[in-house]
């Protein structure tokens, strides 16, 4: 099953976000992000650069280095192509993600350190989805290494779950997947409880 059939339309922008995550030798994390903007068209800037149609608009790459507990060590960003001469000098400013721990207040602090002319639009957004990329490797790499080393690790662990619940659908206490996986956490629907009292 896919979307409906649409209307008949023309494609005028595409933006493709496309994070990785990496473990390093040293023990610690890589999680690169690039977000790249095209135009089916051409575009004429103000200074009188062209970009023909499907070439870049914007094109920008993070890097952070992450620990087990998520805290940036390192950070690199560049700008490849920007609608501006002076995009890429801004890059240098995202060291200042080095030293904050992804996780509750990071996009508060995000806008805080690079707000208006202290940082660029586009590489502030790709760090949500870097943040999120990061909660994916690090949870399901700490395992895997775990059980390459012969350990028998829990698929996840109640105290990582617990902040999962009813975060979105496929979540939620009352489904299946919380039933079968982890059922200290479930919790029947009002429509379940009401369909238990009928039968009573």
């Amino acid at each position: 099953m896919s979307l409906p059939p649409p209307v008949e339309r023309t494609l005028f922008h595409t933006r493709q976000v496309v994070c990785h995550g990496y473990s390093r030798a040293d023990g610690l994390w890589d999680i690169e992000g690039r977000i790249v903007d095209t135009k089916s068209y051409e575009l004429v800037f103000y200074d009188g650069r062209y970009r023909p149609p499907g070439e870049p608009l914007h094109d920008m790459t993070v890097r952070i280095t992450i620990n087990e507990d998520f805290l940036i060590v390192d950070a690199e960003a560049f700008t490849a192509y920007g609608p501006f001469i002076p995009c890429p000098e801004v890059a240098v400013m995202y060291k200042k993600l080095i030293g904050l721990t992804i996780g509750p207040g990071f996009t508060r602090k995000l806008k805080a350190l690079f707000r208006g002319r202290d940082g660029c639009t586009h590489i502030t957004e790709l760090m949500g989805p870097i943040a999120t990329t990061a909660y994916q490797t690090v949870s399901s790499g700490q395992r895997k290494r775990q059980r390459d080393q012969g350990l028998d690790v829990p698929s996840t662990s109640p105290i990582n779950i617990a902040p999962l619940i009813n975060t979105c659908h496929g979540w939620r206490s009352d489904g299946d997947a919380v039933k079968v996986q982890y059922p200290d956490f479930y919790r029947e629907s009002e429509a379940d409880e009401e369909a238990e009292e009928t039968k009573d």
